[in-house]
């Protein structure tokens, strides 16, 4: 029983990020960008005098919130699997059900650029995991 409670701790994490993610899919539009709106002003308070794409196009904002979301996912996904290429799948799959299921609402729409921002977001979230794991490593070596 304690392997599989240890078990159930490790996947929560990823199973609470999957109920964050398909909330935020399933919103409806008004609520989406009444967030997306207030997260736009909130970065440009925080970065004065910005301007660009991200700051003025809606769309591509809140593209750009996948990174954030994502990067969580694959930050959190890595930890309960020693094979990078196993949290690589998990993230994967997410993110590719995610974007699905946008098809069978009448409001959204499958993008791929969506997809690519995810991996992006989820491959560094691994890949911090990773580094600091091989660092980690690096230093009982020589201890």
């Amino acid at each position: 029983m304690d392997m599989l409670d240890k078990r159930i701790r490790q996947i929560l994490p990823i199973v609470m990020m999957l109920i964050v993610i398909t909330v935020g899919t399933t919103q409806p539009p008004s609520e989406t960008i009444s967030v997306s709106n207030g997260l736009q002003d909130l970065c440009k308070e925080l970065i004065p005098n910005v301007s660009g794409r991200w700051a003025t196009d809606m769309h591509w904002f809140r593209s750009l919130l996948h990174l954030p979301l994502y990067f969580m996912l694959g930050f959190i996904a890595a930890f309960p699997f020693s094979k990078v290429w196993v949290s690589v799948g998990v993230c994967s799959i997410i993110a590719l059900a995610d974007e699905t299921l946008k098809i069978f609402l009448p409001t959204r729409e499958f993008e791929v650029g969506d997809i690519i921002i995810d991996a992006i977001g989820f491959l560094v979230g691994i890949g911090l995991v990773a580094l600091c794991r091989w660092i980690g490593s690096k230093r009982k070596i020589r201890e």
